[in-house]
């Protein structure tokens, strides 16, 4: 559990460092991108770490997210997370 900690934080890192070389530092950008970005990195990265405790069993990984099926296909798409040749039923 440290270590899955330990991987986030250090993945929410990486992206912000990427941002920062691009010339996007947070305080140059409007609260309301910064706070939408920063939710999407979290959002992703538990849509990722739903997925490898489920071992890529997308009904349960769902389900341990509180969303529906078609809601977690929509995400997937979203964050371009899995194969993108996956179609909802």
């Amino acid at each position: 559990m440290i270590q899955q900690r330990q991987n986030f934080c250090q993945r929410g890192v990486a992206h912000y460092k990427e941002r920062a070389v691009a010339g996007s530092y947070p305080g140059l950008m409007p609260l309301k991108q910064l706070v939408r970005e920063s939710t999407d990195v979290i959002e992703a990265l538990c849509i990722e770490a739903a997925l490898k405790l489920t071992q890529d069993n997308r009904a349960a990984a769902a389900e341990l997210l509180g969303l529906s099926r078609q809601s977690l296909y929509t995400k997937l798409r979203r964050f371009d997370i899995g194969d993108s040749e996956d179609t909802v039923d």
